[in-house]
């Protein structure tokens, strides 16, 4: 066991709030001091839980499966089942910690860029949970469009705050200066996000002659080889 946590540890990124059990066996078995981020039981059985772990020497998270009395850990890259509810959600974390892991160690740049864009450009979503999820996304980029249809899971957790920019082009960058033109003066949540699914739809086609230059100007502010390289870009902070 203690072979495939190392290699999977190594591989993995994470993040604290207690320790458990199942931080003690970790810590007994390979002497690596991880923390409890999250913990769910699957609906199909009560017994068996997963749970999102943190490595606080590397910052990686790393997602497991265990009982409740925590005294086996089976780490998870993939997960099959025929209850609906169960796939969703677990897979669901494992996506969340492989775009954390694949971005966390360039948050501080990305987050100094953000502090300096316009704050009326940021389109700021209020959810319901203790986090916020800073999301640089373009209109056009099919993975960004997902992470939009799933928004109200995002807002079930915390706020949200948008950023759309123009990464993969002219067409995206119009979209993204489409987007801020319509925001202005908008004060509904739904009606932000009723705007963000029209304009990120596929079939939606921007104006042809939409002033793009500051959405330019903080696409290139936010990319490089240290900051963002790809969309969705996710940072999640504690509020």
């Amino acid at each position: 066991m203690s072979k495939i946590l190392s290699v999977l540890f190594c591989a993995a990124t994470l993040s604290s709030v207690y320790a458990s059990a199942l931080t003690d066996l970790i810590q007994k078995e390979v002497g690596e001091n991880m923390s409890v981020i999250e913990e769910n039981y699957l609906s199909q059985d009560k017994n068996i839980k997963f749970v999102t772990l943190k490595d606080n020497g590397s910052g990686y998270k790393v997602v497991v499966i265990t009982n409740k009395q925590e005294n086996f850990i089976i780490p998870v890259t993939a997960f099959f089942s025929g209850n609906e509810k169960d796939r969703d959600l677990v897979n669901g974390k494992l996506a969340d910690v492989a775009i954390y892991n694949e971005t966390f160690k360039s948050h501080a740049a990305v987050k100094a860029a953000i502090n300096k864009i316009p704050k009326d450009y940021i389109i700021d979503i209020k959810g319901k949970g203790k986090k916020v999820f800073y999301i640089i996304s373009d209109p056009q980029c099919p993975h960004c469009q997902v992470e939009l249809d799933n928004i109200n899971k995002r807002l079930e957790k915390g706020d949200v705050k948008m950023i759309p920019i123009g990464m993969l082009g002219d067409e995206s960058a119009k979209k993204a200066a489409e987007i801020h033109k319509k925001m202005k003066n908008v004060k509904s949540d739904s009606e932000k996000i009723s705007i963000l699914k029209s304009i990120y739809s596929k079939a939606h086609e921007a104006p042809k002659d939409i002033d793009t230059k500051k959405v330019q100007e903080i696409t290139r502010s936010l990319l490089g080889p240290d900051k963002v390289q790809g969309t969705p870009y996710i940072l999640e902070e504690d509020k």
